[in-house]
């Protein structure tokens, strides 16, 4: 059947996945029909386990999934071998980069996952949660398959470092001035509010930060939990700081229906007078001012009509 395969070794590639037939065990390995013009010669270091033998893993009949090592075309030649190629290029493993693996030893300093490289990378013991682990043997155990997100893969080296703790959306080393975010708020302060912008540390909105006018306390303007759009002032990657502000975005412009005039400075005062309904940013409503009488609110809005009236005219 070798003499009259459907494959030329002109359309074989080295990593290309075949489906074989063990044909011969021989002292050095095992010779494979895979419906080629030759028979493959799969030598016993290209097994997927290392024997002393080669009939301590396949028989003569044998079906196995081999792959392409070596296309020799002018000796009509062809190499396999048992052992999956790599899934991954060093140029892929680029730092985030996302990944399945399999542990295959455990040390007291953390684990060595197969990510299908040929070399396995390493999950320290600070990289296998957000918290303390005690032990690696806590969090996995041998033969576990795990998510894992390289860290770091030094090819000169030939040593790739891994993570268990999945990477934040915002890369904190690239995060510029002026970057414009939309993040929840998360805690507030008498000095400002800590809002989770997807970098793995909290931006901070000083109160200074929170409105063009002054602004007493936070709470006046956001709660816990609130969506709000923020704007990069500054970051420190090294202290981990990040200073957000709320002003001068992009949102501040108020979108109008068609045909709808702009409000007024005056219908803008009297919007917030009456609770903030249709102001573009969250007004909450002083509780000492509702603390007032009935009658000074009435005079107020009446002194915001009359001001309303006179620029009319």
């Amino acid at each position: 059947m070798s003499s009259a395969g459907s494959i030329s070794l002109a359309e074989l590639a080295s990593g290309q996945q075949l489906e074989g037939t063990v044909k011969k065990l021989t002292l050095s390995g095992a010779i494979v029909e895979v419906g080629a013009a030759v028979d493959g010669l799969l030598h016993i270091s290209d097994l997927d386990k290392r024997v002393s033998r080669t009939s301590d893993l396949l028989a003569e009949g044998q079906g196995i999934t081999v792959w392409v090592k070596k296309v020799d075309l002018a000796n009509k030649r062809l190499n396999l071998t048992m052992v999956p190629p790599p899934r991954f290029r060093w140029d892929d493993l680029q730092p985030g980069l996302k990944a399945e693996g399999k542990v295959v030893r455990l040390e007291k300093f953390g684990a060595f996952v197969d990510i299908g490289m040929e070399t396995e990378g390493l999950v320290h013991i600070s990289e296998m949660a957000t918290g303390r682990v005690a032990k690696p043997s806590d969090v996995v155990k041998e033969g576990d398959v795990v998510s894992v997100w390289v860290k770091d893969a030094d090819r000169k080296a030939r040593r790739i470092s891994l993570s268990m703790v999945e990477p934040p959306e915002v890369d904190l080393r690239a995060l510029k001035p002026d970057t414009v975010l939309t993040g929840r708020v998360v805690r507030l302060e008498n000095f400002g509010a800590f809002v989770d912008i997807g970098a793995g540390r909290d931006g901070l909105i000083h109160v200074t930060e929170m409105g063009h006018g002054y602004v007493g306390n936070p709470s006046e303007i956001l709660s816990v939990g609130d969506q709000v759009q923020v704007r990069v002032v500054e970051v420190d990657p090294r202290k981990g700081r990040i200073s957000l502000s709320m002003k001068d975005l992009p949102t501040e412009e108020v979108m109008l229906e068609e045909g709808e005039e702009a409000p007024s400075s005056i219908e803008w005062a009297f919007r917030i007078a009456e609770g903030g309904e249709g102001v573009p940013y969250p007004v909450k409503p002083d509780r000492r001012r509702q603390r007032g009488s009935k009658r000074q609110r009435d005079r107020m809005q009446e002194e915001i009509l009359e001001r309303t009236l006179r620029e009319r005219r």
